[in-house]
């Protein structure tokens, strides 16, 4: 299985890769920020591939509430899905500004700029009650996240009006605020808590529709993003050992958080529980301590991607930097991909331990979705003008 989905990858790579490395000589900062949206694409569908087939691969909390891990290589590939979320909204914000930058050189006006970001929003809006939801397979409802990405993109396309340090202010005193009402919101809404309630302010899988990521927990990482996509060009960006450096404040952070327990880290460890365990934190809704630890890798991983420009003539980085040029469409391709192989699966004797046949889902699917990926982003630059490119 795994062997069948590495070849069909490796036959797309080499047309793949063909325009990156041309790319590569415009910047490698860009291409580094592509393919770290890609990976963040390449874990999440890890994450979907195993809720189609019914497997969860759960390292993280809810609701502050101590979860019940499954083996072993089960919480050790849930710890690398969990950097999607927090790589895919940021850079959501990062891209807003760069496509900005890049219509203001050709001449657009805010106020065209501001239009195209509400249309996105609301193409994304209808797309995830639509496709995304019918499509969706799992052991739990579909949640959204492409509703709330699109409100918070509407948000943060008002928000990027003004100065960068002001979008940057509002960011942080967001996420602060946030993270302060924490620990009352999840007393509270633990008990009972109505949609509306849950879309903005907190999570519920019981309502209808269930919803995940509220506006108020995960928009501030957009805004934060926006504010940063004005500075990723400035030279001190783009050297690879800052980012170290930046990755290692934010796991510092991240660990003092942990250990002094209370504010930004809304499940505590347990010293009753295995070691491992200290590496669980509260997702949903964010608290700050997993958006610490998983932004703080994410760091290290852009700081390997700068330091080495040469990779993205290789396949595999070929097909991450393909992925982040098109993650809005891959996202959506992706939930139909997986939500079709997990129905088909159930249709067929497949006798295999839960985390083996979701790794083989997870593979089947990627060498599908590269090459559609690939196709797509080909047609959208032959055809800028169409509904696509708000994709």
């Amino acid at each position: 299985m795994a062997q069948s989905s590495t070849g069909s990858l490796r036959t797309v790579a080499h047309g793949a890769a063909q325009p990156v490395v041309a790319a590569q000589r415009v910047g490698a900062r860009l291409l580094a920020i592509d393919a770290l949206r890609g990976l963040a694409i390449v874990a999440m569908a890890l994450d979907h591939a195993a809720a189609s087939v019914l497997v969860s691969l759960q390292a993280e909390s809810y609701g502050g509430l101590t979860p019940q891990l499954g083996n072993w290589p089960s919480w050790v590939l849930g710890l690398f899905t969990n950097i999607a979320s927090p790589i895919f909204w940021f850079l959501a914000g990062v891209s807003m500004t760069l496509y900005a930058q890049g219509r203001l050189r050709k001449g657009d006006d805010n106020r065209t700029i501001t239009q195209f970001f509400l249309i996105r929003a609301a193409v994304l809006a209808v797309l995830d009650l639509t496709i995304a939801w019918l499509v969706w397979r799992g052991g739990t409802p579909y949640t959204h996240v492409l509703l709330s990405i699109g409100v918070s993109i509407a948000i943060v396309s008002l928000l990027r009006l003004l100065p960068a340090q002001a979008v940057a202010a509002i960011g942080f005193v967001w996420l602060l605020l946030y993270q302060l009402a924490l620990p009352g919101l999840s007393a509270h809404f633990n008990q009972s808590v109505n949609y509306w309630q849950a879309f903005f302010l907190y999570f519920s899988y019981e309502t209808f529709p269930a919803t995940e990521f509220s506006i108020l927990g995960w928009g501030s990482l957009i805004a934060l993003g926006s504010a940063f996509g004005t500075l990723v060009r400035r030279a001190w960006f783009l050297r690879w050992r800052n980012w170290v450096l930046i990755g290692a404040g934010l796991w510092a952070l991240c660990v003092t958080l942990r250990l002094v327990g209370g504010f930004g880290d809304l499940w505590h460890y347990d010293t009753s529980l295995p070691l491992y365990y200290w590496l669980i934190m509260n997702k949903t809704p964010p608290s700050l301590t997993f958006l610490l630890f998983n932004l703080g890798i994410a760091s290290w991983v852009y700081a390997l991607f700068l330091a080495r420009p040469r990779w993205f003539s290789m396949p595999f980085f070929a097909w991450l930097v393909t992925l982040g040029q098109v993650a809005l469409f891959a996202f959506v391709v992706h939930l139909v991909i997986y939500g079709l192989l997990g129905r088909g699966v159930d249709l067929l004797p497949v006798a295999a331990p839960g985390v083996v046949k979701a790794v083989g889902v997870w593979l089947i699917g990627l060498a599908i979705l590269v090459p559609l990926c690939t196709w797509y982003r080909s047609y959208r630059r032959g055809h800028p003008n169409t509904l696509l490119r708000y994709l």
